[in-house]
């Protein structure tokens, strides 16, 4: 059966990885480090060596020249430092050598360890590092000294490396224990350093956690949390590892509670649109079926029919509304055509006078005319709806005056009304389809449906058109912002 491998935390892994890195340098430095000291220490003791070599050599060959003898134990007379020693051999005979001991003494060799060094072949000139049984390493050095009548002798110096060994081996162990411990140290700091830098991944990892655990398929979507941001890793790849998920969580929530206030305004819409129509049918279908059960006269007939053509025209324009909004929610494209601004708000303004005679009607235009790119169709009916629905909405005796204002790259086409203002709490949802403002007491609230103002905001963008409102006690003012 195939077990799973235990995955470490990112934690763990960085801990070990720099640890282990530090480690690694540590060692490699250590190790460089030892073989130039002991190299050091060896070259400080190879000088020794060839001093003392020196000494021994011009002991014997002055011997040899005065005496044409080797000079006697007692009579050597040279420069060796303690744990060190010399031999002088004649072809493979040993004639004389002297060990010098730590107290300052010496003694000859024993036959022992003159047997150790004969068995290591010496070459004139040759400097090694050999090994004797009961001292240690040594570093030993050879010269050849002629005589004239007796022949040659070697002569064999050595100079004892324990106490290089013994700095190279208390080193050794001195960087062992600093660089264990510079590990145990870096180790310990180094997961406090990655716990902190790590800390925004465990708040994102919590944050995640719980809006998965967050119903998020229907409704409204309450905030969720955020990932706090520590201002002492600002910048950092974590840092911005949070920003990206508060990012991905504000566009969430903002993008689901715009699904769901699309839900519940298709739901509205439905309700409102059938029960719109539900209202001019009902009355249709009451006044036919009444009449098809008993006579009537002409002139009531006559009436009747009139009722039934007009619930039927507000069932037309209705339905005319409704289409306009399904095109341009299908396909938001207008004309794009020169329009001459002045000219529609002089016609539209004329035609409204006769259905609003009650209202006072004003006009603010620039001397010269004003022509813009647009759909004409499209202005036209921004415009009528946005005076029709200050007519409707306002009562008798309001001053409504349409206006067009130069601004910085753009005409402003305005309506404005000093009527009672509209309510603050609806300004939100003003140009939202079947909103109306008025309140309950409002004798025209009943006399539109509330699909005007989604219509303006519709056409408005479509014709990449600014609209905008600006409501208080004092009127109400509607702008529609056209570029140049």
């Amino acid at each position: 059966m195939r077990t799973e491998r235990r995955v470490r935390s990112t934690r763990g892994r960085l801990v070990v990885a720099v640890s282990s890195l530090l480690l690694a340098a540590l060692v490699i430095l250590g190790a460089t480090s030892i073989v130039i000291l002991r190299q050091n220490l060896v070259n400080q003791v190879e000088s020794t060596l060839y001093l003392s070599n020196e000494s021994a050599q011009n002991q014997v060959s002055s011997s040899l020249e005065q005496n044409d003898a080797l000079p006697r134990f007692d009579d050597f007379s040279i420069v060796i430092p303690p744990d060190g020693f010399f031999l002088v051999l004649e072809g493979r005979d040993p004639r004389l050598s002297a060990f010098f001991t730590r107290d300052y003494s010496y003694r000859p060799l024993s036959s022992t360890e003159i047997e150790e060094l004969r068995a290591q072949p010496f070459a004139p000139g040759d400097t090694r590092t050999m090994t004797l049984q009961d001292y240690g390493n040594y570093l030993v050095t050879a010269s050849l000294v002629d005589s004239p009548q007796s022949g040659s002798y070697t002569v064999v110096t050595g100079i004892g490396l324990t106490d290089t060994d013994a700095v190279i081996m208390s080193y050794i162990i001195w960087i062992t224990a600093v660089g264990l411990g510079v590990a145990a140290l870096a180790a310990t700091f180094g997961y406090r350093l990655i716990t902190r830098e790590l800390d925004p991944l465990e708040h994102v990892t919590q944050v995640a956690q719980q809006v998965a655990a967050t119903p998020l398929s229907s409704g409204e979507v309450e905030q969720q949390g955020r990932v706090p941001r520590d201002p002492r890793l600002r910048g950092s790849e974590a840092d911005r590892v949070a920003i990206a998920l508060n990012g991905l969580l504000e566009h969430v929530e903002s993008s689901l509670n715009a699904r769901h206030r699309a839900e519940e305004s298709m739901r509205r819409f439905i309700a409102e649109a059938s029960h719109e129509l539900r209202n001019p049918l009902a009355s249709i279908r009451g006044y036919a079926d009444f009449y098809s059960q008993s006579p009537a006269d002409p002139e009531e007939l006559a009436n009747v029919l009139g009722r039934v053509g007009s619930e039927a025209k507000r069932m037309s324009t209705l339905v005319d509304d409704l289409l306009l909004l399904a095109r341009l929610d299908a396909d938001p494209r207008v004309r794009k055509e020169e329009v001459d601004l002045s000219q529609v708000v002089l016609e539209t303004v004329s035609d409204v006078r006769f259905a609003f005679p009650e209202h006072v009607w004003q006009i603010a235009l620039p001397d010269d005319a004003v022509n813009v790119i647009g759909d004409e169709d499209a202005i036209r009916q921004m415009l009528l709806n946005l005076v029709a629905n200050a007519g409707h909405h306002t009562p008798a005796g309001t001053r409504v005056r349409i206006s067009i204002e130069r601004h910085d790259g753009e005409f402003l086409l305005a309506v404005d009304d000093n009527g009672p203002g509209i309510p603050a709490a609806a300004i939100p949802t003003l140009f939202d389809r079947f909103t109306q403002a008025g309140d309950e007491t409002s004798v025209t609230r009943n006399s539109t449906v509330g699909l005007g103002l989604a219509i303006v905001k519709a056409l408005a963008a479509a014709s990449g058109y600014d609209i905008s409102v600006r409501s208080d006690e004092r009127g109400t003012r509607f702008m529609v912002g056209i570029p140049r």
